[in-house]
């Protein structure tokens, strides 16, 4: 493994429970890549009073190679203190309840399971329940989320799709825990990505505020065919169980170069909007002097990339068709609060594309009794 391209240093007079991460790891029958160990190492250093010096961690890597795993050793690292509270959450709800279970699922299939008391799967209060009192919970990426709960661990997965809001919910929830950690693990964000932005800018400034890794082509303009990048980029690459060379070597030729980029290398793409619509010619259609009428209809899409979603209607304005977006935000855990808000108040149906990142929400809004028009376009 080539060395990240930034990295927080470790510091070999602090005490570190990185080993006692791996051996959870060993037990729950895998072995660490040596990424996974490096962030572990310097991420759970002690402070001289025994507590973990950083109280905020972030990691990015490129897919597929282990974030995953890393957070659930760390999580069955906190599960093993008593009576601490774990919460985990990642792009929406929905991501974050299936993520849960894969968790739940791969301790209850090792000799973890003895340590646990039991599983609560019920719709809204998924939990692992510790024998010795400690809880792992998921938690809605809002600001209501997390509201009432005091935390030990907070996970943040695919921290690409959120906002510094979600960090601001989160925080005062372990502001009374000596010993407190958030971890935030994504790749490579884009345009809309401002809480990996801000974190990502005190790594690279060496910030003494949070243990920083990240792991992406050592210098700014290179080859995405070029091997040696991918070496630098790929900390798995070619390891037992790691990324394949032939994986990526496909990759490289059938993926879009800026997906490729940013999915497997890591690497942020400009952070300059692009509109599929001129704006110019979008702005020339603009009707100040005409209000949606009858058959009013709402619509909602989130970005592919999970990290922007928009709220629209559509109705008759006498012989127009009348289109406004109702509210656009660069993130995601609002959403579904608001359409229930709307469909409250105008009891009109949400068209949503069934094919699109925005189908996720459709279990959950017809379980709380939203009517859903779902199209396949």
């Amino acid at each position: 493994m080539k060395p990240p391209r930034w990295a927080t240093e470790r510091n070999p007079d602090r005490v570190s429970h990185g080993p006692a991460l791996e051996r959870v790891a060993e037990n729950l029958g895998f072995e660490l890549f040596e990424w996974q160990k490096q962030v572990a190492d310097t991420a759970l250093e002690l402070d001289k009073n025994g507590n973990y010096h950083y109280r905020t961690v972030g990691a990015t890597v490129g897919r597929q190679n282990g974030k995953t795993t890393l957070l659930v050793f760390r999580i069955a690292l906190e599960l093993l203190k008593p009576n601490t509270m774990t919460i985990f959450t990642s792009q929406d709800r929905n991501a974050a309840r299936h993520k849960f279970d894969e968790h739940c699922e791969l301790l209850l299939s090792t000799p973890f399971r003895k340590r646990i008391k039991r599983q609560i799967r019920a719709n809204g209060q998924e939990a692992l329940i510790m024998n010795n009192g400690a809880q792992y919970r998921i938690v809605t990426p809002n600001a209501t989320g997390a509201r009432g709960l005091t935390v030990d661990l907070a996970v943040i997965d695919e921290a690409l799709a959120h906002d510094l809001r979600l960090v601001s919910a989160i925080q005062p929830t372990m502001a009374t825990k000596k010993s407190a950690q958030l971890w935030i693990a994504s790749n490579a964000g884009g345009p809309y990505s401002t809480m990996l932005q801000h974190y990502r800018k005190l790594g690279h400034a060496e910030s003494p505020a949070l243990s920083w890794h990240e792991w992406a082509p050592y210098e700014d303009n290179f080859d995405i065919h070029d091997e040696e990048v991918w070496e630098q980029a790929i900390p798995t690459l070619g390891e037992t169980h790691g990324v394949t060379i032939g994986a990526v070597r496909e990759a490289v030729q059938t993926t879009d170069p800026t997906i490729f980029a940013q999915e497997w290398l890591n690497v942020w793409p400009s952070l300059v909007t692009q509109n599929v619509i001129d704006s110019d010619k979008w702005a020339k259609l603009a009707r100040q002097d005409i209000q949606i009428g009858s058959f009013l209809i709402f619509a909602v899409d989130i970005s592919p990339n999970r990290d922007r979603a928009s709220i629209g209607a559509a109705g008759l304005s006498g012989a127009f068709t009348a289109v406004e977006v109702i509210e656009s935000e660069n993130r995601i855990g609002w959403v579904k609060d608001r359409i229930i808000q709307l469909y409250e108040k105008w009891r009109q149906p949400i068209v949503i594309d069934s094919g699109a990142a925005a189908s996720s929400l459709i279990g959950e809004l017809e379980e709380a009794g939203v009517e859903v028009i779902a199209v396949n376009m």
